[in-house]
């Protein structure tokens, strides 16, 4: 059974934020880095233990688009996958919240 993929209020503004960031070089690059994010994100309904976990916050796995982390959580109990951020690998993950 697949799971459903749902994209936190925080995720969502990486994405937005993300885009604006590359969008200022090269606009269709940052389409194309948003889109790629977004499926690596959805693709989790098929294989959400695909991602490792992220040592330092314990329930969070993460995938890797470099030089972007997806960071996320399952319910398993709802078949859920929770996309908590979309996270530049050279920011400080201190300054990480998933809420």
């Amino acid at each position: 059974m697949d799971y459903q993929v749902i994209l936190s209020r925080p995720a969502i503004r990486d994405l937005g934020e993300i885009a604006r960031y590359v969008a200022k070089d090269n606009s269709p690059a940052a389409e194309k880095v948003g889109l790629q994010l977004l499926t690596m994100a959805e693709s989790l309904n098929l294989f959400p233990r695909r991602g490792g976990a992220l040592k330092s916050r314990s329930g969070v796995r993460r995938l890797v688009q470099s030089p972007y982390l997806v960071t996320y959580r399952i319910d398993e109990a709802a078949k859920v996958v929770y996309v908590l951020r979309f996270w530049h690998a050279k920011r400080d993950l201190q300054n990480w919240r998933s809420e």
